[in-house]
């Protein structure tokens, strides 16, 4: 039989997701906008790759107002190009003010939970406020939107969100207060990749949170424990239901808001998942998906019916004649194809 230290616990307390919440916020320094690597940084001399990465940027930030003013006439050209040949590029500003969150039809709720901001450096908060761009921009050009709500808008992403702009004038329910607070927790549904459960349906009654952490796989699991602790109910979205992917199924934000969108006008998660999911994720039909008789069809005659994988690769081929792809005048900058997160 071993023998225990006495001076080492016979057991030792794993601490709760809030604990570890709280102990970050602690931690801290008050300073908002910065975290704990770029105050240590300022301390210690610039490496030779940090000073020609800083170079870069000042050099980058000299140019910044010129390429800006570029852009900004290729899109006039490009738009009064357009007009001559009766093409339309998408809707107008004035058009998007009259399908706004309050005329649409569409009352699900789904809110990002940005309650993880001393969990994340600022370059990810950059990525996450990136994503809250996406999110809106999907959300405003649909033709009934979801009611949009981002909760816990404090430290580092309210200065971030503030330096973009007056964000407080989006069609979104910018909220500082957690969303614990705003909604019933009977209604409370929180989607993570980790929950054993199977998100069947979306009803218009619940609430679906999607975890704001942008963590590049540091805090696995972290939502869904979350969730657990304060007894609330979860759920996954059925990808494995409905498609094989290559890739992991660890979604982006904007990606998860979007899929929720998309279901809500076709009601069909299969749908949903090629309407939005990227082609560097290798998303194909899953093989109980194709009826029996497509498969004797197949074995009679190869040459008459199309593969699971070439239905799935003209399927994601659409996506970019998406009517919500990115219009280039709304000036919002492409999230990283490696920031994937778990929700």
């Amino acid at each position: 039989m071993a023998c225990l230290d006495i001076n080492t616990p016979e057991t030792e307390t794993t601490p709760s997701p809030t604990q570890i919440i709280e102990q970050m916020n602690s931690d801290t320094p008050h300073q908002e906008g910065y975290d704990q690597t770029e105050i240590e940084t300022e301390a210690k001399p610039l490496s030779k790759n940090q000073q020609k990465k800083l170079k870069k940027r000042e050099k980058w930030l000299q140019l910044k107002a010129v390429k800006r003013a570029g852009e900004k006439n290729k899109r006039k050209r490009k738009y009064a190009e357009a007009r001559e040949k009766g093409v339309t590029l998408g809707p107008t500003r004035k058009s998007l003010k009259r399908t706004g969150m309050k005329d649409s039809q569409c009352k699900v709720r789904v809110v990002i939970d940005c309650s993880f901001d001393n969990m994340m450096t600022y370059k990810d908060i950059i990525h996450l406020t990136q994503q809250i761009q996406h999110s809106y921009a999907a959300n405003r050009r649909a033709q009934n939107a979801l009611q949009f709500y981002v909760s816990g808008i404090n430290g580092k992403l309210k200065k971030r969100l503030e330096g973009i702009g007056d964000y407080k004038g989006w069609d979104i329910f910018m909220k500082e207060e957690g969303f614990m607070s705003l909604f019933d927790q009977e209604n409370i549904i929180y989607l993570s990749s980790e929950s054993p459960n199977i998100l069947s349906t979306i009803e218009d009654d619940k609430v679906y949170i999607i975890g704001g952490l942008v963590d590049h796989n540091h805090h696995k699991g972290f939502c869904h424990n979350l969730a657990e602790e304060k007894g609330l109910q979860h759920a996954q979205l059925p990808i494995g239901e409905y498609i094989d992917m290559k890739a992991r199924k660890v979604l982006t934000i904007n990606h998860v808001f979007e899929i929720l969108l998309r279901y809500t006008e076709s009601q069909s998660w299969e749908k949903a998942f090629f309407s939005v999911l990227p082609q560097r994720k290798g998303a194909m039909v899953k093989n109980s998906q194709v009826s029996e008789q497509s498969v004797i069809d197949k074995d009679e005659d190869t040459n008459e019916s199309l593969s699971v994988s070439d239905n799935a690769k003209e399927t994601i081929s659409d996506i970019s004649q998406h009517p919500d792809a990115k219009n280039e005048n709304d000036n919002i900058c492409e999230p990283d194809p490696k920031e994937d997160i778990h929700t």
